[in-house]
């Protein structure tokens, strides 16, 4: 798994690198978001852009395997057979 930093040249540099077409949005948006923050000294802004932006360069520079988007296409069908429900009290049953 690529790991990426939650700062905008990590994020920028893998956009880069993964999704070249997101890159510029990314940076318009959160130059943006700092702009605004400038005015009104919130940080709220450009920190969540840059959470959104982060989780799209960690899915572009880590795509789903063969496996993990067959598993997506058997879901999306209705078919859970085989899958792991998770219980609030640890437990766990398989579909």
């Amino acid at each position: 798994m690529v790991a990426i930093e939650r700062t905008g040249p990590a994020i920028r540099a893998a956009l880069a690198a993964h999704a070249p077409e997101d890159e510029a949005r990314f940076v318009a948006e959160l130059r943006d978001a700092l702009a605004r923050a400038g005015q009104d000294l919130d940080l709220a802004g450009p920190q969540a852009v840059l959470r959104r932006w982060h989780a799209r360069a960690l899915m572009a520079a880590n795509p789903l395997s063969a496996a993990e988007l067959a598993q997506l296409q058997q879901a999306k069908a209705g078919d859970l057979t085989g899958f792991v429900e998770h219980h609030d009290d640890g437990t766990t049953t398989t579909l």
